[in-house]
């Protein structure tokens, strides 16, 4: 049997692993192997995480947070109690985010993404091929990114806790985060462009 280089390297690994821990004599309690420095068979009815507390000042009142990254759904500095469960018929965010208000409010506006349909027309067509948009795709990788302007909010983006979520109260975590966001547009910390460069890399069905 013919073992690829794949396979004898992973074999040499395992075997480099397996002589280093038999050689070490250091064994490591169970209440060291994880974060909450309890033993594996308690954990479930001893161990009770920290609980997580949301800010809770309400709209107007809060403070900008600063996206994690660019185009980055940003957090809801706000309580959002009353606000929820958000329906297509029922969206308390768009009071206060829709553009148009938003400016008035202080309140950061709804980009122009969120009225964009890219969701193409699809069917199949009676030879089994598919059509999008009117044009027949024989082969899925022509499949090209449709982009329909609307004067409306997308029925797709409704619901906006299925990317925005409340920000908890910041507390001393266990593992330090060092990650540093890089933005390429000027102010891209607090605002979306996603909307001129969604299409980087791909073309658009005209």
């Amino acid at each position: 049997m013919k073992l690829t280089k794949m396979t004898l390297g992973l074999f040499a690994v395992a075997t480099v692993f397996l002589v280093g821990c038999s050689a070490s004599n250091q064994t490591m309690s169970e209440e060291s192997i994880g974060l909450r420095n309890t033993d594996l068979y308690t954990e479930g009815s001893e161990t009770v995480a920290d609980k997580t507390e949301y800010i809770n000042k309400t709209a107007g009142e809060s403070v900008l947070i600063t996206r994690s990254f660019e185009n980055a759904p940003p957090m809801i500095p706000h309580a959002v109690e009353g606000m929820l469960p958000i329906t297509i018929n029922n969206n308390a965010c768009t009071g206060c985010h829709v553009p148009g208000v938003a400016e008035s409010l202080n309140a950061t506006p709804i980009p122009k993404s969120h009225f964009t349909d890219y969701r193409p027309d699809t069917s199949l067509a009676k030879n089994g091929n598919m059509v999008k948009n009117g044009k027949i795709i024989e082969n899925t990788s022509d499949i090209k990114t449709s982009a329909k302007v609307l004067n409306t909010l997308s029925g797709t983006r409704f619901n906006c806790t299925g990317c925005h979520a409340p920000q908890s109260i910041a507390t001393d975590a266990p593992i330090k985060n060092e990650f540093k966001a890089e933005f390429r547009a000027k102010g891209g910390d607090k605002k979306s462009n996603l909307i001129n460069n969604i299409n980087e890399g791909v073309d658009t069905i005209k």
